[in-house]
């Protein structure tokens, strides 16, 4: 059953972020449903994250009050945002990296290789209006070394 109101919580979604509107019986009968699994939700979400040891450049989470991500929108949802963090090696590996180490060498450049996204995900949540926001490219999604 809570496939299903996944999937009619993306259709509601996709349609809404193509301006077709909403039906407002589908509307009310999807929000009185998630807001019964809200509880369930956020228990199972201190559970499902774990901190990532320290090391090399990685993709880490944190479940996280939609208000902290200071961003001004008023909602009691709980979203899942990721991030990069970790170290990553000064060996080369493409033909910037060859020439970027020689300037450094060379005291030229400046700064080390950098633990970045490579690829991000929109994040969705329900606000204390009711409706639906959508962030594009909010959490990171994969990560790599530049530089």
């Amino acid at each position: 059953m809570a496939i299903g109101r996944v999937l009619l919580g993306s259709l509601l979604l996709l349609r809404l972020q193509l301006g077709l509107g909403g039906d407002p019986v589908v509307e009310e009968t999807l929000s009185s449903e998630l807001a019964a699994d809200v509880g369930t939700w956020k228990a199972q979400l201190g559970a499902r994250l774990r901190r990532a040891p320290a090391g090399p450049c990685q993709l880490r989470s944190l479940a996280l009050p939609v208000v902290e991500l200071g961003l001004g929108y008023a909602s009691e949802e709980t979203v899942i945002f990721r991030y990069c963090a970790g170290s990553c090696p000064r060996g080369a590996r493409t033909q910037h990296s060859l020439a970027l180490a020689r300037l450094r060498s060379q005291g030229r450049a400046h700064g080390s290789p950098c633990c970045q996204p490579t690829r991000y995900a929109d994040v969705a949540f329900l606000d204390d209006h009711h409706r639906w926001q959508w962030l594009p490219q909010l959490s990171a999604a994969a990560c790599g070394c530049s530089g």
